[in-house]
C-alpha cells in the first residue's frame, strides 16, 4: 500500500526548484500553477492532482516516481545491470545529462555507422 507523504514531496519539489535556480513564481508559471498554489504545495499543505504532479515533473525534468516517492526503482529487466547501477549512483542532475545525451544519441541514430 502506497501513502503520500505531502511534505516530503514538497520539500523534494523544493529542493529542486532550488538546484535549478528556480523562484516560485518561475517554476509556478512553467507549471501553469497559481503562485500561491506552489507555496501550499511546497510547504505539503496542498494535495495535487495527477495533472499537476505531471504539469511539475515536466517542468522540473523529474520522474513522477521520483517526485512522489524520492527514489527510482528502475526494473532489472528493462535495463542491462552496467546502466542500472550508474544512473542508481547518479544525482538528479547527472541523470537528466545522461538522459539529454540518450535522447540526442536517438534522434541521430541515422547517423551511426553499423
Amino acid at each position: 500500500m502506497y501513502n503520500i507523504d505531502y511534505k516530503e514531496l514538497g520539500k523534494r519539489i523544493r529542493a529542486e526548484r532550488r538546484k535549478q535556480d528556480l523562484t516560485q513564481e518561475k517554476l509556478a508559471e512553467m507549471a501553469n500553477i497559481s503562485d500561491s498554489f506552489m507555496g501550499h504545495i511546497e510547504r505539503g499543505g496542498r494535495t495535487l492532482s495527477i495533472e499537476t504532479l505531471a504539469k511539475l515533473a515536466n517542468a522540473l525534468n523529474l520522474s513522477i516516481e521520483y517526485i512522489v516517492c524520492g527514489e527510482f526503482n528502475y526494473q532489472p529487466d528493462m535495463l542491462p545491470a552496467e546502466i542500472l547501477d550508474a544512473l542508481n549512483r547518479m544525482s538528479s542532475n547527472q541523470r537528466k545529462v545522461f538522459l539529454n545525451m540518450m535522447k540526442t544519441l536517438a534522434a541521430h541514430q541515422d547517423m551511426w555507422p553499423v
